[in-house]
Parts: C-alpha cells; sequence; structure tokens
C-alpha cells in the first residue's frame, strides 16, 4: 500500500486522490472477486468498511455493492475534505481489507492483490 502510494503523485487534491483510490479499489475488487466470488467480498468488505467508519466517520458515504466499493457519495463532498485525511482514512481502509483477505485465505491472494494494486497509477495533473 504504502509502496503504491509513493508511486502517485506527492500531494494530489482530495477529488484525484478519491479517484486514485476508487479506481485502486476497482482493480482489488475485480482481481479478488475472480478468486472469492461477489458474495465473499461483499461481505467482507461491508465488515471491514463498518470497522474503518467507526474511526473515519466520513467514509459512512461510501457503498458496497455486487460491483465492488462506490464512491458516489463522497464525489459531492470530496472538496471540503483534508487531503491528508481523506488520505489517511482510506489508507486505513485499503489495508484493513487486504490484511482481512489475507487472513481469511492464508495469504494466497496477497501478492496478487498487491501486483494489481501497484499497476493502477494515478492521474498526472490536479483536478
Amino acid at each position: 500500500m504504502r509502496a503504491w502510494r509513493q508511486r502517485q503523485l506527492p500531494r494530489p487534491s482530495s477529488p484525484a486522490l478519491l479517484d486514485l483510490f476508487e479506481r485502486g479499489f476497482q482493480a482489488l475488487w475485480r482481481r479478488g472477486r475472480s478468486a472469492l466470488g461477489e458474495v465473499t467480498l461483499v461481505v467482507i468488505l461491508e465488515r471491514v468498511l463498518r470497522r474503518v467508519v467507526q474511526a473515519h466517520p466520513h467514509l459512512s458515504a461510501l457503498a458496497v455493492t455486487s460491483e465492488g466499493l462506490r464512491f458516489e457519495g463522497l464525489h459531492p463532498v470530496v472538496a471540503e475534505f483534508d487531503p491528508e485525511r481523506l488520505e489517511e482514512s482510506l489508507v486505513v481502509l485499503v489495508e484493513e481489507w487486504l490484511r482481512v483477505l489475507g487472513a481469511l485465505t492464508g495469504e494466497v491472494l496477497s501478492a496478487a492483490l498487491r501486483e494489481e494494486l501497484l499497476a493502477v497509477e494515478g492521474t498526472r495533473s490536479p483536478r
């Protein structure tokens, strides 16, 4: 996770961060779905999101569906968030989801998920 973020723009705006993490989650979802299926991923991500929202309530605007994590609820208000705070909360969410997936699969998917995430490039110009 940290290696992925270090490859991106050093100080992106909150909208650019949201876009980056949205694409990151889409990549992770696609890879995880092929191995675990939608139902399993939905249940795991719902549980992880509930836990992370306790410390980062603004993430309650996110929604888990059979197509993955939906960011539409954050788009209208994302410009109001401090980029560092937003990034911190999204990093926690990704790391916790990867940790739980790793624990449940005996780390079988961990390397493949990290590769998928590293393949996601950030936007090169601020929004």
